[in-house]
Parts: structure tokens; C-alpha cells; sequence
């Protein structure tokens, strides 16, 4: 028997993963510096960060920071300074001319510092744990286990927010490859790092 909800719940996932948002602009950001290898670092990072919302959330972390104000309000200043941090060195990154992509690859960075920004993009955002908290219960039917399918749900979700990632990403890979003027990457990184800043103010001042 098909199960309903299950695939609403999927559509709606979708929906909220095409929808621009901090994790996006971070993938944008490693696709256009590192390329496929950037991407897939950076939405494994985000992939595993999901993973710890979704496994907060089952056992009720994040219920203690929908009720608790003080915590939701450090974690959110948290996330915000790591999203000005990045829009701030991307910003600086954007003053040096880059080089010609045809010239030669970029300096690769270190897989570590790339994954970690994916991770942090997504752990230090308080609404992941808010939006669990008060979205994923709609979908537990009457005598279901609560726990199983909780996780069931979460997995989904960031099964979905993996994929779409990687394929926006490595679109914007293509992208690179044609746009190899180094003024246009020029403007594209200041473009990114202008997001990534008004990102982190409005998750500073933004009531969740």
C-alpha cells in the first residue's frame, strides 16, 4: 500500500530544497573555487549535518531549543557569524584577479576545510532544528512509532537536499567551465560573498 504522506511530505522537501537559501550559496561558492570535487565535499558536509539535525530532533534536542531562548539565540548568532565570515573572505578573495581557468586549475584546498564548511553551513542554523521540530510531526500517523518514523522522515529530507545539491552544484561546475574570464568570476565571487553577508544578518535578525 502506498503510503500518502510519505510522498506529500517528499514533494514538499523538494519544494523547500530548490528554494535558495545559506547551503546553496555555499555550494555555489566551492563549485566555482574547486569545482565537482568542491560540491561534493561541501554537500557531504551538509549531508552530515542533516543527518545530526534529523537524529536531535528524534530524541528531542530540538524541542529543548524551540522552548529554550537563550540557546536558540546563541546558535543563531553563531550560524550568522560563520555566513558573514565567509561572505567577508570571499568578498577579500573577489579583490585578487583571479587567474585565467584555462591557464591552470586553481590551488586546490585542503578536503577537510572544504567539507567543514558545508557542516558548519548547516549545523549552525537553528531553523533546521525549528522546521523538524514543527514540520516533521504532521506526517506521523496514529499508532505509529514515533522515533522510527521520525528518522524515516529525516532521511528523506536530507536524501532529497543531497541530491539537489549535488545537481545544482555540479551544474555550476558547467557553468565554470564556460565562464572562464577571470573578471566575471571576479563579479560572481562578490555577488557570493554579498549573499553569504545578507544571509547571516537576516538569520541575526530575523525572528524564527
Amino acid at each position: 500500500m502506498i503510503d500518502t504522506q510519505l510522498l506529500v511530505f517528499a514533494g514538499v522537501s523538494l519544494l523547500l530544497a530548490v528554494t535558495p537559501g545559506p547551503d546553496m550559496a555555499v555550494v555555489t561558492k566551492n563549485a566555482l573555487a574547486h569545482g565537482r570535487r568542491g560540491v561534493l565535499l561541501t554537500t557531504s558536509g551538509i549531508a552530515l549535518a542533516l543527518v545530526a539535525w534529523v537524529t536531535a530532533t528524534a530524541v528531542g534536542l530540538s524541542a529543548l531549543l524551540r522552548t529554550s531562548g537563550d540557546v536558540l539565540f546563541a546558535l543563531k548568532l553563531v550560524g550568522a557569524c560563520y555566513l558573514a565570515y565567509l561572505g567577508i573572505r570571499t568578498l577579500l578573495e573577489s579583490r585578487q584577479r583571479p587567474a585565467d581557468l584555462l591557464a591552470g586549475a586553481p590551488p586546490a584546498a585542503p578536503a577537510h576545510a572544504v567539507f567543514r564548511q558545508g557542516f558548519l553551513s548547516a549545523i549552525s542554523n537553528p531553523k533546521l532544528g525549528v522546521f523538524f521540530v514543527t514540520f516533521l510531526p504532521q506526517f506521523v500517523l496514529p499508532g505509529q512509532a514515533v522515533l522510527s518514523r521520525l528518522l524515516v522522515l529525516g532521511v528523506i529530507f536530507a536524501v532529497i537536499g543531497y541530491l539537489w545539491m549535488n545537481i545544482y552544484g555540479l551544474f555550476v561546475t558547467r557553468l565554470r567551465e564556460v565562464i572562464t574570464a577571470p573578471r566575471v568570476r571576479q563579479w560572481m565571487q562578490r555577488v557570493t560573498g554579498v549573499v553569504l553577508l545578507a544571509f547571516g544578518a537576516r538569520l541575526a535578525l530575523e525572528r524564527v
